[in-house]
C-alpha cells in the first residue's frame, strides 16, 4: 500500500489548512468571552455558569456525534454547519449581559465543537488511514495552535485598539477559511472504514467494540478528566484576576499575548510527540501531567501580569503533548473495532467532564473574597490524580496485548 501522503495529498494538504482555520472557531471566544465579562462586572457566579455550560453541552454531545460520525459519510457538511453555528453563537455572546442568553450561546457553541473535534479526528484517520494517522495528527495540531497565534494575536490587538466586539472579525475570517478548506478536501479520498477504525479489522475484530467496557480506555478518560479539572479554568482564571486588579483593555490584550505564548510552545511540542521513535506517547503523557502542578505553583507564587508568559509556556508544553497524544492513543486502544470516533467521544466525554466543572470549582473558591491563588492550588493538586490512573491504564493496555 502507498504511503498516504502519496495517496491523498491534496486532500491532506486542505485538511492541515483546515485545521489552521479551524482553531479559533472551534472554542469559540475561549478565554476572551471570561475576561470580557469580568471587565463588565458581571457576578462572579455567573461567569462561572456561563463557562461551565458550554463545557457540559460538549459533554453530552461528545458521546452522541462520536456514534454519529463513526455511523456518517456527511462529515463535511456536519463539519461546515457545526462552523457557522459557532460563529453565530459567539457574535451573540458580545451583544448581551444577560445571564440565560450567555448560557445559551455558550451551550450551542460547546455542542457544535465536539462536532468540530470529532469530524477533525474522523477525516484525519480517514485521510491519512493508520499508517500514516501520527504524522498527519502532528501536523493538524502544529497548524492548529499556528491558527490559535494568528487568531490571538488579532483578536487581542483588534480588542485593545477598537473594544472586544472587534474581535468578532477575526473569527469570521477564520470560519471562513476553514468552510473554503474544507471544500477542498476530496470526498472520494475520505476512507468512511478507516475513519471509524475499521481498516484492520481481522486480528483486532475481538476488541470490545463498546468503549465503556475496554478498561485501558476508560482508566484513561478518568486520568484525562482529572487532568482538565485542573487545567481548564487556569487560563481564564489568570486574566480575571488581571480584570479585578482593574486591568481594564490591558486584560484582554493580555489574553491575547498569553494564548500566543501557549500556541507557541504548542507547536514543537506537538511535532515533538508525532515524530519522536525514542519515545513512546505514553511517556510524553507523564509529562504533560507532571507539568501542571508546577503551572498552578508559579500562577499562585506570582500575580504579575509578567507571569503569564512562564505559566502558559508550561500550558504549551502539556496542551501541545496531549492534543497529539489523546487521538493516538485512542487509535490505539480501539484499532480494529470500527469504534475509533466512538472510543474518542467517550474519552473526551470524561475530558469533558473535568474540563466543564473546572471554571465552576474555580470560581468557588475565589469568590467574593477574591481567593484567586487559593483557586490556583486547588486545580492544580486536583490534577495529580491523573498521575496513577494514567499509570493504571497503561498496566491494563499492556495486560491486553500480553505485554510485559
Amino acid at each position: 500500500m502507498a504511503p498516504a501522503l502519496s495517496r491523498d495529498r491534496a486532500s491532506l494538504a486542505a485538511l492541515t489548512a483546515m485545521a489552521f482555520f479551524m482553531a479559533d472557531v472551534r472554542d469559540g471566544l475561549g478565554p476572551f468571552l471570561a475576561t470580557y465579562l469580568q471587565q463588565h462586572r458581571m457576578q462572579q457566579e455567573w461567569i462561572g455558569y456561563t463557562m461551565t455550560a458550554g463545557g457540559l453541552a460538549a459533554v453530552v454531545a461528545t458521546p452522541l456525534v462520536g456514534a454519529w460520525v463513526d455511523r456518517s459519510q456527511a462529515k463535511r457538511a456536519m463539519t461546515a454547519a457545526a462552523t457557522v453555528c459557532v460563529t453565530t453563537a459567539s457574535a451573540v455572546a458580545f451583544t448581551t449581559l444577560s445571564g440565560p442568553l450567555l448560557i445559551a450561546t455558550q451551550v450551542v457553541t460547546g455542542a457544535a465543537g465536539a462536532v468540530l473535534a470529532a469530524t477533525l479526528a474522523a477525516l484525519t484517520l480517514g485521510l491519512a488511514r493508520s499508517d500514516g494517522f501520527r504524522g498527519q495528527t502532528g501536523r493538524n495540531e502544529a497548524a492548529s495552535h499556528a491558527g490559535n497565534i494568528l487568531s490571538a494575536v488579532g483578536a487581542g490587538l483588534l480588542a485593545y485598539w477598537f473594544g472586544a466586539p472587534w474581535m468578532l472579525c477575526v473569527m469570521a475570517a477564520m470560519a471562513v477559511g476553514t468552510l473554503v478548506a474544507l471544500s477542498a478536501i476530496r470526498p472520494g479520498d475520505i476512507d468512511h472504514d478507516a475513519a471509524r477504525g475499521a481498516e484492520d479489522r481481522g486480528a483486532e475484530q475481538a476488541k470490545a467494540a463498546r468503549p465503556w467496557r475496554n478498561q485501558a480506555l476508560l482508566l484513561f478518560g478518568l486520568a484525562c478528566a482529572f487532568f482538565h479539572l485542573g487545567n481548564a479554568a487556569m487560563l481564564p482564571l489568570l486574566n480575571q484576576r488581571l480584570a479585578a486588579a482593574g486591568g481594564g483593555a490591558e486584560s484582554l490584550l493580555w489574553t491575547g499575548i498569553a494564548v500566543v505564548v501557549a500556541q507557541v510552545a504548542m507547536i514543537p511540542m506537538a511535532l515533538w510527540v508525532a515524530r519522536s521513535k525514542r519515545f513512546e506517547v505514553s511517556w510524553f503523557v507523564y509529562l504533560a501531567i507532571l507539568v501542571l502542578p508546577l503551572r498552578g505553583a508559579l500562577a499562585y507564587a506570582f500575580s504579575d501580569a509578567w507571569n503569564n508568559i512562564p505559566v502558559q509556556l508550561l500550558d504549551g508544553v502539556a496542551a501541545g503533548i496531549l492534543g497529539v497524544a489523546t487521538p493516538l492513543l485512542v487509535q490505539r486502544h480501539t484499532q480494529g473495532s470500527g469504534c475509533f470516533n466512538t472510543g474518542l467521544g467517550f474519552v473526551m466525554t470524561l475530558q469533558g467532564i473535568g474540563a466543564a466543572l473546572s471554571p465552576a470549582l474555580a470560581n468557588s473558591v475565589v469568590g467574593a473574597g477574591g481567593r484567586f491563588g487559593l483557586a490556583f492550588m486547588v486545580l492544580a493538586g486536583s490534577a495529580l490524580a491523573a498521575l496513577p490512573l494514567f499509570g493504571w491504564s497503561e498496566h491494563r493496555a499492556r495486560a491486553a496485548a500480553n505485554l510485559p
